[in-house]
């Protein structure tokens, strides 16, 4: 089996991996844009968490890049490494709950209610789904 046809074949049912890393990554990105999105009434905890959007921005991308790649790694290896996905799953689903506790602090309700525990809850479903497929495949971490 191809790579091409390897990474097709697993792209369907890690979708929500996909999805979540992309998103994670392209926060990370408009952080870096040059707007000062901290100085915004809603973001006021994010500074008082995280210190700099600069530094949250890259490590973001960075952690989106890396799910990413990982992903691309998992899609086109013969043998299943499903405990990259655990690991950056339980990465993103930790990031998560960090962006709900800095809105929190902000003390603003927005649908940042809504979106952060959704990614959350959907990262401990990504999480399990990796971890079945490593018993199931007998994948050593």
């Amino acid at each position: 089996m191809s790579v091409w046809v390897r990474v097709q074949h697993r792209f369907g049912p890690r979708l929500p991996e996909w999805m979540l890393a992309t998103i994670a990554a392209g926060w990370g990105g408009v952080m870096l844009l040059p707007a000062r999105t901290f100085d915004q009434p809603s973001y006021q905890g994010f500074r008082a968490l995280f210190g700099s959007e600069e530094g949250l921005g890259a490590l973001m991308l960075l952690v989106g890049l890396i799910c990413i790649g990982g992903l691309i790694v998992n899609g086109a290896r013969k043998r299943v490494t499903p405990w990259i996905r655990v690991s950056t799953a339980a990465v993103r689903f930790l990031v998560w709950i960090g962006l709900f506790a800095a809105h929190a602090l902000g003390g603003i309700v927005g649908v940042w209610l809504v979106l952060y525990p959704v990614f959350a809850a959907t990262e401990l479903v990504n999480i399990y789904r990796a971890a079945r497929d490593g018993g199931e495949s007998n994948a050593v971490p």
